[in-house]
Formats: C-alpha cells, sequence, structure tokens
C-alpha cells in the first residue's frame, strides 16, 4: 500500500470526487493494462504411449481457458537428453524478474521404467527465448549426502523470486526413506540457474503433510497452495485436496488454516498439483488442478486468493496435461513460440497459389461469405504420407483477397461431441441464419451432429448433445457410412435443406431453428453416366440449382442441375478431373466479390496423399447456357487483384461516368461502347464494384435505338445520379444521341442503379445556345450542390453550357442558362473543347474539361475553379491535371468523371486512354478506347496536383 504523506492530503481532497468516479469505474471493470497477450502452459502428458508422457510439452493460450498444444502435442524438449531418469514430471515454469529469462524446474523423474520409487533429482532449465534451453540437474542424496543421503522423493520443484534476498528460491516436497512425512525445503539456486547455492532447508511442514507446493505473492502475502489433507484421532486420512496457508515472509511462518479450497474435497474425485496464476487482464485469479484419477483438468477463480467460485469449470484443449503450471507471454513470444512449434493461435498466412495452406494439410473444404468476408472451413488430416483418414478435428480461416488469410484457433473437434464414439474430423458445413453459426459435420459411423457459434470463428459447442442424423435416416443404404458429408443450402425464401451421403444422395428441410428436421428425408436421383458417390455441394445461379458432388472412385467432380432445389436433377457432366495425387475430392462453390470460385481439394504437397490432402480453389465461369465451364487444375488458383491494373473494364469503353450508390453502397461506372467505327455504339452497359478493383458486367441498361423514340445510334458520354424522390431512391441517367441530323440530350429513369430505364420519349436539350453556330449537345454532367440541394446539367463539345435542373430532374430551367466556356488557351495547354465534369470541394466549385481531339495522343484534362456552379471559371495557374506518358505508352487520357470515397477526403480520377494497338490514325484511335482510373490529390492550397496515369492503377478500397 501507498503511505499518505502530509503532502499529498489538499491534492487528494481536491481530487476526491474524481477519484472516487475513477475508482469505481475500476472497481466495475477490473480491466487493466498488460503487456502480455496471452498464457504458455508448461505440462507433461496423461495419455498416449507411456514412453512420450514424461516429456516437456507447452500449450498456449489467448484467454487461459482455450488452450492450443504446440508441436501437436509432441514434446518440445525430450527429457532424456535432461534428465537423469529419462522422465520429467510436474514442470513449473517462471518469467525472471528481467522480464525476458526464464526459468524451469521438473522433478526428474520416470514412472515408465522406474514406477514409483527413489527419485531424488530435479532438472533446471532457462532461455532467454522459450525456444533455446540451457539445462543442469541435481541430485538431492548425491550432491548433500551428508543431510540428504536419504532422500527418497524430491517433488514438484517451483521456483520464485526471493525480492529481499535479491535471488531465486526453489522449493520442493521432500520424503526420505522412512517414508514418514511430506515437508516443504527450499534452497537458494546459484547465479547460472545450474544448481542449489547450499543445503537445502525447511520451509514449510504441514501438520498432515503437503505435496505440490505453489506459492504466490499478492499485497503483501505469501500464499502457498498445496495438496493436503486431514486425518482421524488414529492417523487415518479421512479428506484430502487443495488447501493453502499464509505468510507475511516468504521464509515464513506459514499459517495453516486447514480449509479447502478446491470443489472436490471430500469426495471421491481427488485432485493434485495445483496452480495459482493472474490473469493478464485483471484482478482475478485462475487456481487450477489435475484431476488425476479422471484425467479431467480443471480451474476455480478468485479475486482475493482467499474465496474461490465453488463451481469448477473445465479448460478447452487438445491435450490431457498432467500437473502444470502458466506463465504470461507477450504477443512477440507468442509469436516466437508459435513460429518455432506450428501455430495454433489466430495469425495471418499469405498464400501463393495452388495449394492454399502450405504448412499443414487441409481437406473437405467449406465456404461461406459474411460481411464481404469469405470464410474456408476444412478438415485437418493430422500428418503428411499417412495412412488412412486421421482428422483430428476442423479448421477455420478468412479471407477478404484469397491472398491474405487469417487462421483462427480450432473452433471444433469431434471429442466435443460426446456422442461421437467414433471421431474422425469428416467433412462439414457452416451456414448462417439469425446471427448464429451452424457447423453441420460428420463423424462416420457416429452420424452428422450441428454445433453452433455465436461468430464464424467459434468456438463451437454441440447444439443438440446426440446426432441430428444418423445411419438409419439413410434408408436406401446397406453400408455403415452413408450419413457423412452434410451440406446446408438456405434458399431465397428462407428455407433451408441439408444434402448429406455416400453413394445415396439425401436431404431434408431444416426448421428456422436450424438443429431439427422438419418433414421427411427424400433420396435425390443421379444418372447413372455420373454416379453420385459423396460431397454433395448445392448452389444456385440465374434461378437454376446446381447440385455438384465427386463421382466415381478415384474421385471426379460431376454436376447437375434442376429448377427446384429438390430435383428433379439432370446430370450435365464432369467439371473437374482426379485431383492430382488423391483418390478423393470435394467440392465447394461461393460468388466472392463478383466472382464464382470452385474449391476442391488434392495431395500437392510434397508430402501429399489421398489421406495428407490441401485445399485448393479455381476460378469458375458459366457457359451462356448456365452450364459450367471445366475447371481445370493449376498452380496459380484463385487470385483477386490487390491493384486494380488499367484498364479496369474488359474490351472498349469510353466516357466513364461514375456513381456511389447509398441505395446499394457499391460503386457504377456507365460508358460509351466503344469500338465501333465513327463512334456508331448504339447501347451503354454499366459495371459496378465494391472495392473499385473487381468490377461485374450488369449488362446493357439502355439500347437508344430499341429504348427510345427520338435516337437513332451514336450513344455517347453518359452521366448519372441518385436522388431520394418521396422516400425512393431514383436514378437520374443522361445521355446524347443521334436526333436526326443533329446531337441531343436525352433522360431516362430507372428504381435500381442497373435498371431497366425508361426514356423520357423526348431530348432535353436539343438546339446550341443562343448565337453559337458551332458545337454539338454531347458531353453531358449532372451535378449536385450538396451545400444548397440545387441541381444543374452541364454540356457541350466546342462550348460549355450549363443551367439548372428543374425539380423534375428531366427538364432544364432554360432561364438560368448559361454559356462557361472557358475563354483562351492552346492545345497545349488549357483550350476548352469537350467533356466537363464539376464537383465541389471545400466550398469551392471545380470544373474539369478535355482538350484537344478525343483521337489525339495529347487529349488531356485540365480544370479551373469558380465560386459558383455556373461561374465564372477562372483557370488554374497550373491547369493540366491528366496527360499522356508516352515513355509509359500510355496516350490521350481524357475525359474523365471524378470520385470521391464517402466520408473520406479521398478521390479518384476515372478516364479513358487510347488503346496503343490502335494509336495510328487509320486505326481508328479515337473509337478504340479503354477505361482507366487513377488516384487525384490536392495541395494544401486546394489546388490538385497533376495526376501520373498508370499501369498499375489503384489499391481496392474499402
Amino acid at each position: 500500500m501507498n503511505k499518505i504523506t502530509n503532502k499529498t492530503i489538499l491534492a487528494a481532497t481536491l481530487m476526491l470526487c474524481t477519484a472516487a468516479i475513477s475508482a469505481a469505474g475500476a472497481r466495475k471493470s477490473h480491466r487493466q493494462t498488460s503487456p502480455y497477450k496471452g498464457y504458455i502452459f508448461a505440462y507433461f502428458e496423461g495419455t498416449g504411449d507411456a514412453d512420450k508422457q514424461e516429456h516437456l510439452r507447452f500449450a498456449v493460450s489467448e484467454d487461459a481457458k482455450n488452450w492450443f498444444a504446440l508441436n501437436k502435442n509432441r514434446p518440445v524438449v525430450s527429457s532424456d537428453t535432461i534428465s537423469e531418469s529419462g522422465g520429467i514430471r510436474d514442470p513449473h515454469i517462471l518469467r525472471g524478474e528481467d522480464g525476458h529469462t526464464f526459468y524451469i524446474v521438473a522433478t526428474d523423474m520416470n514412472t515408465r521404467k522406474h514406477g514409483w520409487k527413489e527419485n531424488p533429482g530435479i532438472v533446471l532449465m532457462k532461455s532467454d527465448d522459450l525456444v533455446n534451453w540451457t539445462h543442469a540437474k541435481i541430485n538431492l542424496s548425491k550432491d548433500y549426502p551428508e543431510n540428504f543421503g536419504d532422500a527418497y522423493w524430491v517433488w514438484a520443484p517451483q521456483t520464485i523470486y526471493d525480492k529481499k534476498a535479491g535471488k531465486y528460491m526453489i522449493y520442493f516436497t521432500l520424503q526420505r526413506n522412512d517414508r514418514k512425512s511430506l515437508i516443504t525445503y527450499y534452497a537458494y539456486a546459484n547465479d547460472d540457474f545450474t544448481g542449489f547455492e547450499g543445503e537445502p532447508k525447511v520451509l514449510f511442514s504441514a501438520k498432515y503433510g503437503s505435496i505440490d507446493n505453489d506459492i504466490i505473492y499478492k499485497d503483501g502475502t505469501y500464499h502457498l497452495f498445496y495438496k493436503g489433507n486431514t486425518k482421524n484421532e488414529e492417523g487415518k486420512e479421512v479428506k484430502n485436496g487443495i488447501q493453502q496457508t499464509t505468510s507475511r515472509s516468504l521464509l515464513g511462518k506459514w499459517k495453516e488454516d486447514f480449509k479447502y479450497v478446491d470443489s472436490y474435497a471430500g469426495t471421491k474425485t481427488h485432485v493434485e498439483g495445483s496452480s495459482v496464476f493472474k490473469l493478464n487482464d485483471r484482478d482475478e485469479y485462475v487456481l487450477m488442478y489435475d484431476l488425476y484419477s479422471s484425467g479431467r483438468y480443471e480451474y476455480q477463480t478468485s479475486r482475493d486468493l482467499k474465496t474461490f467460485t465453488s463451481k469448477p469449470q473445465s479448460f478447452r484443449k487438445d491435450f490431457f496435461p498432467r500437473h502444470g503450471t502458466v506463465t504470461s507471454l507477450t504477443a512477440k513470444e507468442l509469436e516466437r513460440v508459435q513460429s518455432k512449434w506450428g501455430y495454433v493461435l489466430k495469425h495471418d498466412i499469405e498464400s501463393n497459389g495452388n495449394p492454399i495452406f502450405k504448412h499443414k494439410f487441409t481437406a473437405d473444404p467449406a465456404v461461406l461469405v459474411h460481411n464481404d468476408t469469405l470464410w474456408l472451413f476444412t478438415g485437418e488430416d493430422f500428418a503428411g504420407n499417412q495412412r488412412g483418414y486421421t482428422m483430428k478435428d476442423w479448421l477455420v480461416f478468412s479471407t477478404t483477397d484469397m491472398k491474405h488469410w487469417t487462421e483462427y484457433p480450432v473452433p471444433l473437434r469431434p471429442t466435443d461431441f460426446s456422442w461421437a464414439k467414433n471421431r474422425p474430423a469428416y467433412a462439414g458445413h457452416v451456414a448462417e441464419r439469425n446471427g448464429k453459426f451452424y457447423w453441420y459435420v460428420s463423424t462416420n459411423s457416429g452420424g452428422i451432429g450441428v454445433a453452433v457459434a455465436n461468430r464464424p470463428e467459434g468456438p463451437y459447442t454441440d447444439a443438440l448433445g446426440k446426432p441430428l442424423l444418423t445411419k438409419k435416416d439413410c434408408f436406401a443404404s446397406t453400408h455403415g457410412w452413408a450419413c457423412i458429408d452434410p451440406a446446408v443450402f438456405i434458399d431465397d425464401d428462407g428455407q433451408a435443406y441439408l444434402f448429406w451421403g455416400n453413394r445415396e444422395c439425401y436431404y431434408v428441410k431444416l426448421k428456422e431453428n436450424m438443429i431439427e428436421t422438419d418433414g421427411d428425408i427424400h433420396q435425390v436421383a443421379i444418372d447413372a453416366s455420373h454416379p453420385f458417390t459423396e460431397a454433395p455441394w448445392v448452389h444456385k445461379y440465374n434461378g437454376k440449382y446446381y447440385l455438384t458432388y465427386a463421382s466415381e472412385w478415384p474421385e471426379k467432380i460431376a454436376y447437375a442441375m434442376a429448377d427446384k432445389v429438390t430435383g428433379p436433377y439432370e446430370v450435365k457432366g464432369i467439371i473437374s478431373e482426379i485431383a492430382g495425387n488423391s483418390n478423393t475430392t470435394h467440392p465447394a462453390i461461393v460468388n466472392f466479390r463478383d466472382k464464382w470460385v470452385f474449391f476442391s481439394h488434392n495431395g500437392g504437397l510434397p508430402e501429399g496423399t489421398s489421406y495428407s490432402r490441401s485445399v485448393v480453389a479455381e476460378p469458375m465461369e458459366y457457359n451462356p447456357d448456365g452450364t459450367i465451364k471445366k475447371i481445370n487444375p493449376s498452380t496459380e488458383g484463385m487470385q483477386f487483384k490487390e491493384w486494380s491494373g488499367n484498364p479496369i473494364l474488359p474490351g472498349m469503353h469510353a466516357d466513364p461516368e461514375i456513381l456511389y450508390s447509398e441505395k446499394t453502397g457499391r460503386y457504377y461506372i456507365y460508358s460509351t461502347t466503344d469500338g465501333h467505327p465513327g463512334w456508331g455504339g448504339w447501347y451503354f452497359t454499366c459495371f459496378s464494384s465494391d472495392n473499385l478493383v473487381d468490377w461485374r458486367d450488369e449488362g446493357i441498361i439502355l439500347d437508344v435505338c430499341k429504348d427510345t423514340k427520338w435516337a437513332s445510334g451514336n450513344a455517347w458520354a453518359p452521366a448519372i445520379i441518385e436522388k431520394k424522390v418521396d422516400g425512393q431512391y431514383k436514378y437520374f441517367f443522361y445521355y446524347s444521341g443521334n436526333a436526326g441530323n443533329a446531337k441531343a440530350i436525352g433522360v431516362a429513369v430507372a428504381d435500381s442503379p442497373t435498371g431497366p430505364f425508361v426514356d423520357l420519349g423526348h431530348p432535353i436539350v436539343n438546339k446550341r445556345p443562343a448565337g453559337l453556330k458551332n458545337g454539338q449537345q454531347i458531353d453531358v454532367d449532372v451535378f449536385n450542390d450538396p451545400d444548397t440541394g440545387i441541381d444543374y446539367l452541364y454540356w457541350g463539345n466546342g462550348y460549355m453550357a450549363g443551367a439548372r435542373l428543374n425539380p423534375d430532374m428531366t427538364s432544364i430551367d432554360t432561364t438560368t442558362l448559361k454559356l462557361m466556356t472557358p475563354r483562351g488557351g492552346s492545345l497545349s495547354d488549357y483550350k476548352y473543347r469537350e467533356a466537363p465534369y464539376v464537383f465541389k470541394r471545400n466550398g469551392l466549385y471545380y470544373f474539369l474539361w478535355s482538350v484537344d481531339d478525343t483521337g489525339s495522343p495529347n487529349y488531356h484534362v485540365v480544370y479551373g475553379t469558380s465560386k459558383s456552379p455556373l461561374g465564372p471559371i477562372e483557370v488554374a495557374k497550373d491547369p493540366i491535371i491528366l496527360i499522356q506518358e508516352p515513355e509509359s505508352e500510355i496516350y490521350g487520357p481524357a475525359h474523365n468523371s471524378v470520385l470521391k470515397v464517402p466520408g473520406k477526403d479521398e478521390w479518384y480520377i476515372v478516364y479513358h486512354r487510347i488503346n496503343k494497338n490502335y494509336l495510328p490514325k487509320d486505326k481508328g484511335p479515337g473509337y478504340h478506347r479503354e477505361v482507366c482510373i487513377d488516384k487525384m490529390e490536392f495541395n494544401a492550397d486546394g489546388t490538385i496536383k497533376r495526376t501520373i496515369p498508370t499501369h498499375k492503377g489503384i489499391k481496392a478500397i474499402k
């Protein structure tokens, strides 16, 4: 406790109210700032090969509840390299006073070889990185024969730093050959932690003896927890469990209270190996102990080390520890031990083609897109070159680009299902409904179960306590492994279906709660030309249902189509041939970032086999009739662009107009359809994206020859605006077309940014402003003044005109029409030609236009500013924004639109350039153009920086 001095009384009084509020908040949250991000558990194993149990192992956790063994639960240090006996037990790990040195002490004991006979040894270990350890050994009877030559058991040593002495104390339980008592002794370690400074001394002698001592300091008191007992007058033990004794001094005197703190004292369930550690983020302590007779490991918690929660809780773990201890780790330390012995906590992976993951074996993919993130669920084949399907758990990964992945701690294991007697982690599938995630998995003959979680990464828990489906539900099957490979499909009406099967394919409806079937089970008839083997997957595209599945042996991927999810299904053929180096394969199909992705597995890693498999992904495409194109394996796999690249749209397009839609949260580009001689395009298409990198073709939105009464072709240079009309979003699409012998501007309206658009029926601008003899009514732009809410229309080739739009958005207020053509300039700088574009930033109106001819390499973008939406325009001192880069083979970059990212002062310029292969005049450079995008930036004074056109484009945005 801090002492209160006279100097602090006044300050404390003045700050009383604030301090009281802060203290109340602290008491309420119990949250603390900690440099530690997780924990390490040092233990020896209680199951498996007896010769391999008594070796040092590590596990890690981020929350001290969910634990994951490092090195696949194999030893991190082999005991036969560090101990006399060839084994170690009861490892205790301590972070040193310097913050970066770690110490381990353990019982030198090998019960496999020697049973519970004499074991007077201690192993001492030291490391500054948790990976590389030095070691030493103490044999108490040999090293100190005068007073400890009769040492029989030296058990469960631990280390604590004695601040008063400035030394590390090692304490342990000693039983001598007379076998009469269990007394706690201590000695100080020497400076290099290779032995004792001197002979041990008595630290604590419990009335009835003690083992497995563990000391922790809190608020001026040392708490020593130990396995103790109570005896009757005849000296017979009548009770045992975890007790504690306390002292104000590390060297005692220790005060026993003879109370039991564990929940099992006095019951037939016995515990030992208690260890106490503090949680990283709160003033709370965990008392954990080994239920050695039942193989469990449980814990209780306390805030004061006096009163503990009465109900024990179980750790979630993938190992079976015996008498271990825990200390906290920093993020760097967690990374270091996982880098050495394998990642088991959340971490990032960069994938470079197929197989997607190369650090472990993954199989049976299932996929889900949630909140713009793709989640991949797999089984794990436990080893390379293995024989047989040894799959001990399921895994989960996520990505937003198919290159950068996050792997999460193991979310689900077969042992999480108490009913699963046969426990391989067979294929599963995750579905989301009402904010919960349901993982349907099969465990071979155990049937199909369902686990549930609140997050896609889990952890998941058994939702039913029994199988959802068993072999009895596979009415047409006679073999024992028919109830496997579940796959869920939720139709547009919200009805969920579960498909599954081996040799025979079945389906059943699921109830809204997703954990009960609804109605009869049905069999899906599959044509014998490509018979059903296993691994069904159902998806929907353009109103058709697709059932994809593994067919024959070795397996290929076949598919069938239907008009209803329940069939009948018509087999269409093979889309993926036999997987490389694997007899099995398993499909999963998803639409992600507007592209279809096909997942499966093969044996593609160096140690891969039919039983050591790896998940792969490839792009998937459809033919015009809806059938699926053949999918060929590749090492590149499915890749999404990190950068847009330029051009960003396929084919020839020009005069791009970009829109961000509040209604859909997507970006849209509308353009002149290019590549037609004499600029003869007659329809407009639309492309959409959620990141400005991946663009989806939304098809034709307006055909001026079919959809208008007045235009006969030359569909050019559109503009669009999103408006709310009577609470509903409307889209007004402005464009130019041929109206007899002259160009005119029309407008079409839709309820969606992708149409269908309905033309007004007549042009809204069909003649030049009064007094002009030259120029065309083309290159329209629409602008909403964000400060006044007033809308404006701009247009003109050879001149720039502007006018207010009337509230109906389909006519202009002719009384406001102004001729705004910037005067002066030359083709080398700012002489106006066409393509006005207007936006507003920081109260200033920016006017952009194009200079020179669209077929000229010199075609470029310049700008001026104004304090009014209708001018006059002041040409910028350095007016050029965008111009050709011949050294990069970029020519004629102009006719632009501008995008401001919603909620950010982040700007992009979208423009067209001449396709370099059509640069000669005889090849029609003016109508062989391509759409590009680059970032646009401003100087501190509001002037626009010159944009250097690139081939790389921009990075994806969110």
